[in-house]
């Protein structure tokens, strides 16, 4: 009897230890490929590769930013953030940070 109902009580606070645990996680964007479209795209010539390098350093500092906000955002927002981003992070932050702040 006693066993069962430790056996229950762990079974409880097990789902509520995962629950807790299993929010949404961020979404993960291809940085190498879009800051190899946004060198491109502005045509630096020589410049390309520091414009890609500079883009990456960018995402991927933004990127930590956007991982520790995004389960503090509404589904709604998350949704309107995705599509307006545009598989950028410093799309994604600004836009987080725009809703967070209404």
């Amino acid at each position: 009897m006693v066993g069962a109902i430790m056996t229950r009580m762990f079974i409880i606070a097990f789902a509520i230890i995962v629950a807790g645990a299993a929010q949404a996680a961020a979404p993960e964007f291809d940085m190498d490929h879009f800051c190899a479209d946004f060198a491109k795209n502005r045509q630096g010539g020589d410049l390309g590769g520091m414009a890609k390098a500079v883009c990456l350093i960018s995402e991927e500092s933004t990127k930590a930013l956007v991982d520790k906000a995004w389960d503090h955002v509404s589904t709604q927002n998350k949704e309107a953030c995705l599509k307006s981003a545009g598989q950028s992070y410093v799309g994604l932050a600004t836009c987080l940070s725009s809703v967070q702040a209404k």
